[in-house]
């Protein structure tokens, strides 16, 4: 039996965040004097400034850190196992990202009140109507998925499990007793998700998220669940910060500026690592969007389809698993980290192969519960006509 682990963090770009991929032949931009310490604050990343990022008059945030100093263990892993350089979200901010992980879909493109509640699928009940047991471990408010109708039912609440800070986290926990579920999907509490803080600063937003998902992998690798474990570890949206990849213009909405509808699918390009006892070394050079990773759990847990098309055609990940490789484990928890050598000459980006997807198709409506639909979502407006000004010190 293979567990599946999706972990998710907030707001990044590859361009931002791993750099030195370049030298291993990924599609990185490295702009060169790389910060050793991150920003503060998020740069604005909602609808508003993707839509005029896309439009190119506003040029979002074009720092860049050294992920070698900053997130070393991010980039261990990158280097050591699956970099995925050809992987996206949508055009807009945090709610969206998530839901899409989730089910393949969302219904909004904003960040709705926590009383807003869709009945549309998510891939838990999938898990669990084929036998499989599921667990997903969220902060505190059990965002996002107090926005599935299908999950505010006793049983499935008793799956979701919460935790405010490291010191109680459950996964940890789980994963030392040996209890994970065969699917797991994780969030960090705030504070712990990358997400730099909006008001009170912390210079160390992102060494905490970081070490979060260091002692959560390293927990189960103590167990001896390593080559029994996938594990996923991407990021919700964009953050605000620039990527020099285009995006294929899969699926649109309309705004009060394109009343003809504006590109929505792919959003800007985000991080995502494969890692684990099985898992292959090299770049995966592939088109992928959050539907992928719905799509890579059925594959790898061999269930049926799911019955929502973006998902179902999804290319997959599943294929980075080679039951035929045993991996050695990444290091442990507090060890120093010893970044493998680039490989000499610098490999050429491997382009990737055509989009399959649809090409400026409007979003569709949502495949709900029950053999109904639910409308495409709407709120991607108002787009401003002036652009939004970015903070110098982000340029």
């Amino acid at each position: 039996m293979t567990r599946i682990v999706i972990l998710l963090q907030e707001n990044k770009t590859p361009d931002y965040y791993f750099p030195s991929m370049a030298a291993w032949g990924a599609a990185i931009e490295n702009r060169g004097r790389l910060r050793t310490a991150p920003p503060m604050p998020d740069p604005k990343h909602d609808r508003d400034a993707w839509v005029h990022f896309k439009m190119g008059d506003y040029t979002a945030a074009t720092v860049q850190i050294d992920n070698d100093v900053v997130i070393p263990y991010y980039s261990w892993l990158a280097k050591q196992f699956t970099f995925c350089d050809h992987h996206f979200g949508l055009g807009t901010n945090s709610t969206s990202g998530h839901m899409f992980v989730v089910g393949g879909q969302t219904p909004t493109l904003r960040n709705p009140p926590a009383s807003s509640v869709w009945d549309i699928p998510t891939i838990f009940k999938h898990v669990e109507r084929a036998g499989l047991s599921w667990g997903a471990f969220t902060g505190p408010d059990r965002y996002p998925l107090n926005h599935y109708t299908e999950l505010g039912d006793p049983a499935s609440q008793a799956r979701i499990f919460t935790s405010s800070d490291p010191t109680s986290d459950r996964f940890i926990a789980m994963a030392t007793q040996r209890t994970l579920p065969d699917f797991c999907l994780v969030w960090s509490p705030p504070g712990y998700d990358e997400h730099a803080p909006d008001i009170t600063p912390d210079p160390q937003y992102v060494k905490k998220g970081h070490d979060l998902t260091w002692r959560r992998v390293d927990a189960v690798i103590r167990a001896g669940d390593w080559l029994d474990t996938v594990f996923i570890l991407t990021w919700d949206d964009w953050g605000g910060y620039a990527d020099h990849v285009a995006t294929p213009n899969a699926e649109t909405v309309v705004d009060n500026l394109h009343p003809n509808g504006f590109q929505v699918i792919g959003g800007s390009r985000i991080p995502l690592i494969m890692f684990g006892g099985h898992v292959k070394q090299g770049i995966e050079s592939d088109w992928h969007s959050h539907a992928c990773l719905p799509k890579t759990v059925i594959d790898l847990l061999h269930l049926p389809m799911f019955g929502v098309p973006r998902v179902d055609t999804a290319r997959s990940l599943a294929g980075r698993v080679d039951a035929t490789v045993n991996r050695p484990p990444p290091p442990g928890f507090g060890a120093s980290i010893v970044q493998p050598l680039a490989p000499h000459p610098t490999p050429a980006p491997i382009p990737p192969k055509p989009w399959e997807g649809p090409n400026m198709k409007p979003l569709p409506d949502l495949v709900a519960n029950g053999g109904k639909s639910i409308a495409a979502p709407d709120d991607g407006a108002p787009v401003q006509k002036k652009p939004p000004k970015l903070d110098p010190g982000l340029s």
